[in-house]
């Protein structure tokens, strides 16, 4: 049977009008084979899966500011809010399944590429095009298979071997039995690896930010590799790699990657009125082309406001988080009809190079991964007053062991929202209920999406 591979646009830098690049009328179907002849359609397949990610049921909402961050308790909840932890019900049945299917799509396209870059890799003409198309693909096939883990796995601390999400490594309609839970993260660890090795000498690390269309215009350099911040970069590997290995348990090799990417010089942490989404301290971002119709419209309804007294509990403002800088009024959030509105989406005439972004991966959280991988409780609160400083408040006062994880969670509490973190925070550490919870005890199945219907009647679920 012949395979083919929706139709290509040309893209800019900033991917321009390339968002319906995976839904096209079939007229415009070419064959992949001569998609993959050429290492122009290399670059234009890689962007592809960029703007598929930023689609507003992936990262473009509900995988950040929307559904994972209402799980999160980010928002003033309904008197049903409930039905957000029982799987499956009407309030999330239809996101979990359309999430799965749109995640295993992505893969499916990451395999098709990175199939082709060995078997066309004669086409590649750029020095080092191979290595770095190779490289970001891998580390986004780990990326999503990660994330999907994140969702409809177990807490991975109590039952790493049961069976959940099937790692896809090749482009085929093939039923795949689902994979134990640890051989998923030794698969995301293992493409991490070969990304990390693809890239260490071949990503030019361009993490420029102009803040004028003049400066813009004027930047040197490749279009297809400058802005890496918007792009699968090497750092945004060894941040993955910390993340996996501190939710595999692994301390000693979380903080070293986290300490590597801190380490760096790349990134800084920054504290900046006129800098919504602090540019330098972002490690991974993704860019939403129409960002005022699929993110900017959104912010502005009742649905993704939050009262101003649970947001004072957000950000612990018994102690002192009325001086902290990620609470402050005119900045970070604005006061509404409805409720407290986060301006970090309000991205109308700011940089170009952070225009349309929503950040994936940013600094902060490796001083919180090198906060639970320290070995005592003064040393992790010293990586918190890092962050804590720069943000404006007092150093972490209760420096005990006992209270080192609740500072850690304050943390994920501030500095993530919109960002879709939090809630796996939670789930990470298998907390039986946080602010503002209206479960009366968490359990797994509280914390793990279900299947779609279609994956229990035709995969391999055991169900």
């Amino acid at each position: 049977m012949k395979k083919y591979i929706i139709g290509i646009c040309l893209c800019t830098i900033f991917f321009s009008s390339c968002s319906n690049w995976l839904n096209v009328d079939p007229k415009t179907t070419v064959k992949e084979e001569e998609v993959f002849s050429r290492e122009l359609g290399f670059k234009e397949a890689l962007t592809g899966v960029y703007i598929k990610m930023a689609s507003t049921g992936l990262y473009g909402r509900d995988m950040t500011y929307g559904f994972i961050d209402i799980l999160g308790r980010r928002y003033t909840p309904g008197s049903d809010g409930y039905l957000y932890y029982v799987y499956p019900s009407d309030k999330n049945e239809n996101r979990v399944g359309s999430i799965w299917g749109e995640m295993y799509n992505i893969i499916a396209n990451l395999n098709n590429i990175l199939y082709y870059c060995d078997k066309n890799r004669h086409v590649f003409t750029t020095e080092n095009y191979y290595e770095i198309i190779k490289g970001e693909a891998l580390g986004l096939r780990a990326f999503l298979h990660f994330d999907l883990l994140r969702m409809y796995g177990p807490i991975y601390s109590e039952h790493p071997t049961l069976k959940r999400i099937a790692y896809r490594t090749e482009f085929n309609k093939d039923v795949q039995a689902m994979d134990p839970s640890s051989a998923v993260v030794d698969s995301v660890i293992a493409d991490l690896k070969r990304a990390e090795a693809l890239l260490a000498d071949t990503d030019p690390l361009y993490f420029d930010f102009p803040t004028t269309t003049l400066e813009e215009s004027n930047m040197a350099g490749d279009r297809f590799l400058v802005y890496r911040h918007k792009r699968m970069n090497l750092y945004a590997v060894k941040a993955m790699l910390a993340r996996v290995y501190l939710y595999a348990g692994d301390k000693t090799e979380a903080g070293n990657y986290a300490k590597q990417v801190i380490n760096s010089e790349q990134f800084e942490l920054l504290n900046k009125d006129n800098d919504v989404l602090r540019s330098k301290e972002i490690i991974f971002s993704i860019y939403i082309d129409d960002f005022d119709q699929q993110v900017a419209k959104w912010m502005t309804t009742t649905s993704y406001t939050v009262n101003e007294e649970h947001l004072k509990l957000i950000f612990d403002v018994t102690h002192d988080g009325m001086n902290d800088f990620r609470l402050k009024e005119g900045v970070s959030f604005e006061s509404t009809n409805s409720g407290m509105r986060m301006l970090k989406y309000n991205q109308d005439n700011k940089w170009p190079s952070t225009e349309n972004t929503i950040v994936l991966i940013r600094l902060a959280e490796m001083y919180y991964i090198l906060a639970e991988c320290a070995a005592t409780a003064e040393e992790a609160a010293g990586y918190l007053d890092v962050v804590r400083g720069v943000r404006g408040i007092d150093p972490v006062s209760d420096r005990s062991e006992l209270n080192r994880l609740n500072e850690i969670e304050k943390e994920y509490r501030k500095e993530f929202y919109g960002e879709g973190q939090l809630f796996f925070f939670y789930k990470r550490h298998a907390y039986k209920s946080f602010l503002d919870q209206p479960m009366t005890n968490m359990t797994e199945d509280n914390y793990m999406f279900s299947w779609p219907d279609n994956e229990v009647l035709f995969g391999q679920t055991g169900k």
